[in-house]
C-alpha cells in the first residue's frame, strides 16, 4: 500500500492550544509555538503537522481544535481546511477535552471512524511515521487502544517509557505490540 494514499475511515485530530510559556519570548499566550516556524522550513509547526497528516486522513480528514484566541491564525495558516476543519473550543480545558470535543463532532458528522490525536507542535521526520499510523489504525480497528512512540535517544525524566510486549498478531500491523 503506497504511503501517500489516504487511510479509509481515518480522521486526524490536532489539538492546538497552550499558553506558549516554555519558549518565551518567541512563543507567547497570543502567539504559541505551534504558530511559528521554529525549524526554518518555511512552515509553522502546525502546518508541518497538517502536512504530515493530510495525505493519511484524506480530503477533509484533518480537524484542528484550538482556542478562540487562535482560531483566526489557524484559519490563516491552514486555509485548505475550511471552516469545517477548525473547531474553536468554547473555553480552554486542556488536550483531552479538545480531543473529546473533536470525537463528538466527528461522531455526529461521520459516524464510526477511527480517530488519531497528533500534537500540533511536534517535529517528526522520516518515512516511518505514515506506516506507524497505518498500523495503529489496523490495531484500533481490531479493538486495541494504540499509541505511537519512538525509541529514546537518551534517558529523560521528562517523558514516560513504554515497554514493548508480545506482538498483537495482526498481519497488516506486524509492528503492533502489547504493552508489557
Amino acid at each position: 500500500m503506497p504511503t501517500t494514499s489516504a487511510i479509509e475511515g481515518f480522521r486526524a485530530v490536532v489539538p492546538a492550544g497552550g499558553a506558549g510559556t516554555r519558549l518565551w519570548p518567541v512563543s507567547r499566550v497570543g502567539s504559541p509555538k505551534f504558530l511559528h516556524d521554529l525549524t526554518g522550513t518555511g512552515r509553522t509547526l502546525l502546518q508541518g503537522t497538517v502536512d504530515r497528516l493530510a495525505p493519511l486522513a484524506g480530503q477533509g480528514g484533518v480537524l484542528v481544535v484550538t482556542g478562540a484566541a487562535h482560531e483566526a491564525a489557524v484559519h490563516a495558516q491552514l486555509p485548505d481546511l475550511g471552516t469545517a476543519g477548525v473547531i474553536a473550543e468554547p473555553s480552554p480545558r486542556d488536550s483531552m477535552a479538545a480531543i473529546g470535543l473533536a470525537a463528538a463532532v466527528l461522531a455526529e458528522r461521520e459516524g464510526d471512524v477511527v480517530i488519531g490525536s497528533f500534537a500540533a507542535d511536534h517535529v517528526i521526520e522520516g518515512a516511518g511515521f505514515a506506516e506507524a499510523v497505518r498500523q495503529g489504525v489496523v490495531a484500533a480497528r481490531a479493538g486495541f487502544v494504540t499509541t505511537i512512540g519512538i525509541a529514546a535517544s537518551e534517558p529523560s525524566t521528562a517523558f514516560g517509557y513504554i515497554e514493548l510486549g508480545a506482538s498483537l498478531g495482526l498481519d497488516k500491523a506486524p509492528g503492533a505490540r502489547h504493552v508489557a
